[in-house]
């Protein structure tokens, strides 16, 4: 199973979830993709075992914390970063973290692993957490991250598309190849998939305006300020960016756990 679960993650790496149909998984392991269902039930059973593979790597990350040594904030940062390290090394895969149904309907991406959120929520009783805290600052934290790095991993594909992102897969399949499979839909994928045409024209920007407006599709006329902040609008500020949303983030559950026996809701 851990070949079948690894073969499919590198497929998505490479050619994006809509790449990973059973017959394309089959096809990279050498076999037929019938012999794949001994081991998995259903293409969704497969993606949901990619994500626990992709979450899972925060246990092999030596930067990220199992137990907070020196306090609350920094065994928060390192997990925060560690997961955003998962999401970049995993950008065509990440929309499975965010989307895919999780073991239990309270469960939040993208920490989304049962054993990763009782290991938080533990760890951070044990630093004096009321449960109210504990609650609060496990929504808080999850939601930061998970809008975050959506837009963060959305932008790296933009600049890298494969042919496979995008709920179908597009473009013609030549017999006997490993290429992305257009008759089946990818469950919970965010967006429709670009045509080749589009595919072209953002692989062949040269500038941020050409990032910003991928085969002259948004007119300058009808949309002046998108153009005229073309330049800003493309720029890569997601490192400083999110240094700087996280401090803020945790200065906000600093904040509430200040003051016990204030709702999170009350207002700051």
């Amino acid at each position: 199973m851990e070949r079948i679960v690894d073969a499919t993650l590198a497929l998505v790496d490479e050619q994006g979830i809509g790449a990973a149909s059973m017959r394309t998984v089959g096809a990279r392991l050498g076999v037929r993709a019938m012999s794949l269902y001994k081991h998995v039930d259903s293409r969704e059973q497969l993606f949901d075992a990619v994500v626990e593979r992709i979450v899972d790597e925060l246990g092999d990350d030596p930067q990220v914390q199992t137990h907070p040594t020196r306090g609350w904030r920094p065994y928060l940062e390192a997990m925060a970063h560690g997961v955003r390290r998962y999401a970049r090394g995993h950008p065509h895969a990440f929309p499975l973290v965010a989307t895919r149904p999780p073991t239990a309907p309270w469960i939040n991406p993208p920490l989304r692993s049962v054993r990763w959120v009782e290991s938080l929520l533990t760890n951070l009783a044990g630093e004096g957490f009321s449960d109210e805290q504990v609650l609060f600052t496990y929504r808080t934290f999850n939601s930061f991250l998970l809008g975050y790095l959506l837009l963060e991993t959305s932008a790296m594909a933009l600049r890298d598309p494969k042919p496979g992102d995008g709920s179908f897969s597009t473009g013609p399949i030549e017999p006997d190849s490993d290429a992305a499979d257009s008759g089946h839909p990818v469950p919970a994928q965010l967006s429709p998939t670009r045509t080749p045409a589009q595919r072209d024209a953002v692989a062949d920007a040269v500038s941020a305006r050409d990032l910003i407006n991928p085969g002259d599709e948004v007119e300058v006329e009808d949309f002046p300020t998108v153009h005229r902040l073309a330049a800003g609008l493309a720029e890569d500020r997601w490192e400083g960016e999110f240094e700087t949303g996280l401090e803020i983030m945790l200065d906000r559950i600093e904040s509430f756990i200040a003051e016990p026996g204030r709702h999170p809701d009350s207002g700051s």
